[in-house]
């Protein structure tokens, strides 16, 4: 087990741009450990440094680790730390199920093999909610607008408060160029000031361009609730949009200490690229 204080070594030295020789430093931690969640915990430590051929191989050591009992945590550990491919042969090495296939489904999205990614979701047996959300991302990335927001607005009515459901949403109409509407379902959202509905406008207003007010948004959302992840995720975007890339990097750091691994440290480090 990797004692805390090491990663709490690392994580400060990151904060602190210390970081040369650290890539080589958690490699060496991830061949010397056999649990798969301890090597999660530094490759995702990893993810906040430039990118390194040390990922590669932290990965592909997960990938031999991996089995029945821990293959699904691992395949989406790994996709949400933009290793879709490793995911994907994690998860043709264990058993199949629906939990496997809808993760499949969603690293094929994340390669942008979207029509392999509808045929698989024909096979999950038992759909739920995240199964049709991930639906609506498949139509709109075929160009099925229309059914895309079918979907999502289906979703929403039987899901109104759902933070989820109501960004799935939001990306229907938006990618089917329902901007007026969709400004005017996030106003109106606005009206009960908790902090998904907050952090809900701010992702609205980012995906439509407004990047001052989406950064607001996202700031009143983390105040009410100051773990949230979506919120973070947004105004971490937000600031790197606007240039300020060392406070993005730090609400990256956020994220990943409140939800180690988390996809949207990787959404923001995306912004900070080559910066």
């Amino acid at each position: 087990m990797v004692e805390d204080s090491i990663l709490k070594s690392i994580s400060d030295d990151i904060s602190e741009g210390r970081t040369e020789g650290l890539p080589q430093r958690i490699l060496s931690i991830c061949e010397s450990e056999d649990d798969p969640m301890e090597i999660l915990k530094c490759m995702s430590l990893l993810k906040l440094l430039p990118s390194s051929d040390a990922e590669n191989r932290i990965a592909m050591r997960l990938r031999e680790l991996a089995d029945d009992d821990n293959g699904f945590t691992i395949a989406s550990a790994l996709q949400n730390l933009d290793c879709p491919l490793f995911a994907i042969e994690v998860l043709d090495k264990i058993k199949k199920s629906d939990r496997n296939t809808r993760l499949k489904c969603s690293c094929l999205y994340d390669l942008e093999e979207y029509e392999s990614a509808f045929d698989l979701y024909g096979k999950i047996e038992n759909k739920c909610v995240n199964d049709r959300i991930l639906l609506s991302r498949f139509q709109s990335a075929l160009g099925e607008h229309t059914m895309s927001v079918q979907t999502s607005a289906e979703l929403l009515s039987e899901y109104p408060k759902d933070y989820d459901v109501r960004v799935a949403y939001a990306n229907s109409m938006m990618m089917a160029g329902h901007d007026k509407e969709l400004l005017k379902y996030a106003r109106e959202g606005l009206k009960d000031k908790s902090a998904d509905s907050l952090a809900v406008a701010a992702y609205i207003f980012r995906i439509l361009g407004k990047t001052n007010a989406a950064g607001n948004y996202a700031a009143q959302a983390i105040k009410a609730d100051n773990s949230h992840i979506g919120a973070m995720e947004t105004l971490g975007i937000c600031l790197a949009m606007k240039g300020e890339y060392q406070k993005a990097k730090i609400t990256a750091g956020a994220i990943n200490e409140i939800s180690p691994g988390n996809k949207a440290v990787i959404n923001i480090l995306a912004y900070c690229d080559g910066h």
